[in-house]
């Protein structure tokens, strides 16, 4: 994996984005929300979930070892056959109190769909990065698993940390579909 280079929000305009890509990346509320809106058959397909070690850039984001077990959600936002957006949902250690253990449950649920009707929940500001999708290996292996993109491709990628009583959840979200890159 490479090493990614998170920018924050207000070095967005350095990433070589449209205006129409540059809207999806900034959207403040609800992600799951527009695409719905676009595309209301929208389904989620959970490609993993369960404690794993967080990817370095994760690690250092979350200020965590790189050997310490989180537990991890990845999944694809679908659009019919096509594959609009790969997240990642990343919690550190979420003991039996944490606020976020329930999301261990949430099956093929948008997490978008509960997140945001959450009350006391902080979101951080955006960081941007363009990757590859070589950078995301259940992605990689999804993709070229359904013929639906070369696996040297860029995207871009968006994340934040929301915080409920002061435990955190990191959110990454990966722009895979043409139709939100013109």
């Amino acid at each position: 994996m490479i090493h990614t280079h998170w920018k924050p929000a207000s070095l967005l305009k350095r990433l070589p984005v449209s205006k129409e890509m540059a809207s999806w990346l900034s959207t403040s509320g609800s992600l799951t929300r527009k695409i719905r809106q676009a595309c209301p058959t929208m389904q989620v397909e959970v490609l993993s979930e369960g404690w794993q070690c967080p990817l370095p850039s994760e690690a250092r984001a979350l200020g965590l070892s790189l050997h310490q077990k989180v537990w991890v959600r990845s999944v694809v936002l679908k659009c019919g056959h096509t594959s609009w957006v790969f997240a990642r949902t990343v919690i550190p250690n979420p003991p039996f109190a944490n606020p976020w253990s329930w999301l261990q449950k949430l099956g093929n649920k948008p997490l978008g769909e509960v997140l945001f009707e959450l009350k006391n929940v902080e979101r951080s500001d955006f960081e941007f990065s363009q990757q590859s999708v070589d950078d995301w290996p259940l992605l990689n292996r999804h993709l070229n698993q359904n013929g639906l993109i070369q696996s040297d491709k860029k995207c871009f990628a968006r994340r934040s940390l929301f915080r409920q009583q002061q435990a955190p959840l990191l959110l990454t979200e990966v722009f895979l579909s043409p139709i939100l890159q013109k």
